[in-house]
């Protein structure tokens, strides 16, 4: 799979890159009231959503098989990671286990909707060369 011509594999290294400098590492303000309760929770899950689903596509998109376990590991190893750089570079955010949960259930969303688009593409594509 050539990587720099994949669009996916392109924005996911894009998505990588915004969420590293913008949103995990930025230092938060003490007068900051988050929109709704939990709303980190759900900031974590959907950005672990986008950049699970954005590489998974990039597979896809290249007809190679997706390797689901090496991209759920992939993302334990980058929830562990980001929580630990949080308490480590960062004197306004801490490592919070509920946020490495939410972490992991975005990307195992988007692991499984991947598969499961895999699987309604394939059978259409099957259907549409039986025509």
């Amino acid at each position: 799979m050539n990587l720099l011509k994949n669009k996916w594999f392109i924005l996911a290294i894009l998505w990588l890159g915004a969420a590293i400098w913008g949103l995990i590492f930025r230092e938060t303000s003490p007068n900051h009231a988050p929109m709704f309760p939990h709303f980190d929770k759900v900031a974590h899950c959907l950005l672990f959503f986008g950049q699970f689903w954005l590489l998974a596509r990039a597979f896809l998109a290249a007809k190679k098989p997706v390797p689901y376990g090496v991209l759920w590991g992939f993302a334990l190893v980058m929830a562990v990671g980001t929580e630990w750089a949080q308490a480590t570079f960062t004197h306004s955010r801490q490592a919070d286990f509920w946020d490495g949960v939410a972490d992991m259930l975005g990307a195992t969303i988007a692991l499984m909707l991947a598969h499961h688009a895999h699987k309604i593409w394939t059978r259409q594509a099957t259907e549409i060369k039986a025509e």
